[in-house]
Parts: structure tokens; sequence; C-alpha cells
């Protein structure tokens, strides 16, 4: 072994992560970590270890995340289907210009590894592919007087060949002199929140820099593969513990499997296509959940997940009832500004046997959420081996506390986050996504839900929004003379 390649072995085991950005040798070390004699021999050997870490013109391979690895399984059942596939569209009023744009994305790919990553089966093992450079997958049309819903919709469903290409393409559509509109299209295995607002501050900052011809300056930026090692160091601890929680958790059997009331006749082939009903709630009841949260020691999220819960089993008639729910996991401050998929979907079990009391029910909802969070990680066939059984949930609830509004920000251009746009293809038969919402005033609250079209009728999921609009008032109804009280 070489002296290089033995003090990268070397420091890989003190947890000091070594990469190349921008043509300069780069790390990531826990507090400490990097002595000055560490320092120096990095300095001393910079040439041999950026030659190992980057060899010129040739890709560097790692195993993909858990992340990656669920969202490729899933592409590969559907592989010309765009059911994973996110899109964020923006309109945009002014004289944009497009090549600088195009010079923008270009700029947050070279920083961030993850927008040039493709995917790979080797010898049987799922590998991120890193391109040592690339450019972004950007596209222009000017299209006068044609139907634009439907042109965003083609380019949204376009499925990704992810062994070609990374997950980020961009389409912007000319619609007249002074109007554009901007599609982002993500695919899950790169698709965060906050990667995208990341995605969305970058660009703006590159675009007016570029324009007012001066230099971007940014931070270092987090690289994927960095927090994949993290992720997989702390998977290493605890294992046998979360394996337990979760023997306990199959212990009480699969998730018992019910119907909606009221439902449709499924088909024989039942398909993909959702429906689309938004949830406004009136700006008063988004402050009082917002307070009443606070009030109460827990979170929006639970709040609503509580509610959702109960709305659930008065559909379904299920008292024990799992839900599937969104989790970005980037703690860490090191990954504030990571651009990567950190989305864990845990199964929540709750437990509304009888009448449970409020109190009673945010103290489950908070626990179970807790719990799930804590043991996540482990896949099902290694707690339940051979196990045939279908998905854990049926159901999905996302809470967003930030949006790309406001994110995107560019000199000369007036933009608007067009947020009702959907990829309306969906696995769960329902989805109920919430988020804030600041045009409504401080507190405001809205969202969606997405159901297949083949469990239910619009008409239904209108009054299931009217019903969960009616349990969240009376919630924060008999809670609020408890001012002042946690959820024990």
């Amino acid at each position: 072994m070489s002296g290089a390649a033995a003090l990268l072995a070397s420091v890989e085991r003190q947890g000091i992560q070594l990469r190349v950005e921008d043509g300069r040798l780069r790390f990531t070390a826990p507090a400490g970590a990097v002595t000055p004699e560490i320092r120096e021999h990095l300095r001393s050997h910079k040439a041999e270890l950026m030659s190992l870490l980057e060899p010129i013109g040739a890709p560097r391979l790692y195993p993909a995340s858990f992340v990656q690895r669920r969202f490729w399984t899933l592409q590969q059942l559907n592989p010309k289907e765009g059911f994973y596939n996110i899109p964020f569209v923006f309109g945009l009023r002014g004289q944009v210009d497009s090549g600088v744009l195009r010079l923008s994305f270009d700029a947050v790919v070279r920083r961030h590894e993850s927008l040039r990553t493709t995917l790979e089966e080797r010898d049987g093992k799922l590998m991120q592919v890193i391109a040592p450079s690339g450019t972004i997958k950007f596209t222009e049309e000017t299209q006068l007087g044609v139907d634009e819903n439907a042109v965003l919709e083609r380019e949204m469903k376009r499925a990704f060949d992810l062994s070609r290409d990374a997950g980020l393409r961009v389409f912007l559509l000319r619609v007249n002199e002074a109007e554009s509109l901007l599609q982002l299209c993500l695919h899950n295995t790169l698709f965060d929140q906050s990667s995208v607002l990341v995605l969305l501050k970058e660009v703006s900052q590159h675009y007016s820099a570029l324009i007012a011809k001066q230099e971007a300056r940014l931070p270092a930026a987090p690289q994927y593969v960095d927090y994949v090692r993290s992720q997989e160091r702390l998977s290493e601890s605890g294992v046998e513990e979360r394996l337990e929680y979760w023997r306990k958790w199959f212990g009480r059997g699969d998730p018992p499997k019910w119907n909606w009331h009221p439902s449709k006749q499924a088909p024989a082939n039942p398909g993909f296509h959702s429906h689309v009903t938004w949830l406004r709630f009136p700006p008063e009841l988004g402050r009082e959940i917002q307070a009443f949260s606070q009030c109460h020691g827990i979170t929006p999220y639970i709040s609503l997940m509580a509610a959702y819960a109960v709305l659930l089993k008065r559909y379904t008639d299920c008292a024990d009832l799992t839900i599937g729910t969104t989790y970005s996991n980037r703690h860490d401050w090191q990954f504030a500004n990571l651009i990567g998929a950190t989305i864990d979907v845990p199964a929540l079990r709750f437990d509304l046997t009888g009448d449970l009391a409020w109190p009673e029910l945010l103290a489950q909802v908070r626990d179970v959420i807790a719990a799930a969070l804590t043991h996540q990680d482990i896949p099902r066939d290694r707690v339940m081996p051979g196990s045939t059984a279908g998905p854990l949930f049926r159901v999905v609830f996302s809470y967003f506390a930030e949006t790309p509004h406001g994110q995107l920000q560019l000199p000369g251009v007036e933009v608007t986050f067009l947020e009702e746009t959907i990829n309306q293809l969906s696995r769960p038969d329902l989805y109920l996504v919430v988020f804030s919402d600041e045009s409504r005033g401080r507190g405001g609250l809205a969202g969606y839900w997405m159901h297949k079209q083949d469990a239910f009728t619009a008409e239904t999921a209108r009054q299931m929004s009217r019903d969960f609009e009616v349990l969240l008032s009376a919630m924060v109804g008999v809670l609020a003379p408890m001012a002042g009280r946690e959820v024990e």
C-alpha cells in the first residue's frame, strides 16, 4: 500500500473523510480529530491523495444509501413510469436570462456530487457512480398559445433512467416575451424538501453573482457520500435494540386489512392515478393549532397526525392503524446545506382502541413517533425472514414547516412558486400533505389530500377534508383551557 493510500485508510478510521472539491482537497471530521501532525501529513501527500480520490476522467463508486436503494427498487417495478418524479414549478415574470440560469445550475452541479451521480448494480450491489464533472440537464422550449399545463405534465411524467440520469432535470417553457415557467423535476432517489431549499438558494446566489459579473462566494458544500458514511456508522450501533423493537412491532401481527367507508368497488386492475383535493385552513385555525402545539409541548406535526389518525379510524373502522410518514434525517449541522435524499419513511403504528381522550392520544402519537425514528433503518426481511406480506401502510402523512415560497430569487424577475403543480401518480391509497402557508398570515396552514381514484370518490375526499377541519377545531377547543400544561 502506498504512503498516500495508507494515510487515507488511517484518517478514515479516525472519522476523517477526505474529498476533492473544485480542485481542492477538503475534509469533514469530528471536532479535534485533525491534529497539526495529521494536517501536515495531508499537506505533504496532497497530490497523491487527490489522485486517489478522484482519478482524472474516471467516476468514483460508493455504495448507495438506504433511501436510494428503496426508491431505485421501486422504480424498477415500473421502469417507464414517473411515479417517483417530484415537480416544482415557478412562474417567472420578467426578462430571465436562460443562459445565465443554466450556468447557475451548472455551478451547483459542480459543488454537489449528488447532482452528477447515477445508480448502477455492480456485482449484485447498487452503487453510486459519481462523475468527476457534469452539467445540468436543461431543456428550453418556446410554446405560444399552447396548454402550458399539458406541456409541463408531459415533461414531469418522463421517467428517469437512473443508470444514465442524475436525479434532477430542469425545463424552461417560454410562454411569451415577458413570462416563462420553470420546472424542476427531481427523482425520489435525490429528493427531500431540505435539498430543494438548498438548491433554490444556491441557484439564486449564482444567478445574482453572474448577472452582476461577480463570483458567488459560498462555503464548502457537504457531500452526500459523507452523509451516507455517517449513517452507516450510526446504523452499526444499537442494531440488536432496533431489531427487538421491530420484533415486538410485528409480534402484534401484520397490520390488519381494512376498507374505506364509503369506498368504490375495486377494479380488476387497480391503477395509480389519484385525485387532489386542496385543504385551506381558516387562518385563525392555523394559528390556533400552532399556538396550541406550543402550549402543550408538542409540534404541529404531532397535533395534525393525531387528528389524522382519528379521522382514518372513522373512515376505516380500524383501531390498529399504521401510517407512513416522511422524515428528513439531517440533524447534524454539517449536513444542513446538503443536496441529497435523507428521507426515511417510518411506519407509525397507533392503537386507537376505545375512546381515547385527546391528551392520551397526543401522548401516544408523540411516543410512537419518537420510538419509530429511533429504531428505523432495519430491513423487514431481517426481522421477518421470508416475509411475503404486502406494504406496511396504505396511507401517508407529511408536514413541511418550510416551503419553496420566496426561496428562488432572480434579479429583475418576479418569481412565484406554483404549489398546485403535483405529480398525481400515487402508490398510497391516501397521502395527506400539510405545510406552513405564510400567504394566509402568520401561523397559516394549507395542504392537500391525494387519494387513489380507485379507492374512493372526490366527494368522499372533500367530506374527509371538512371532517378533518372539524376534528382539529374540536381538539384545540377542548384543550385550550389547559394552556400551559405539557402532554404527559
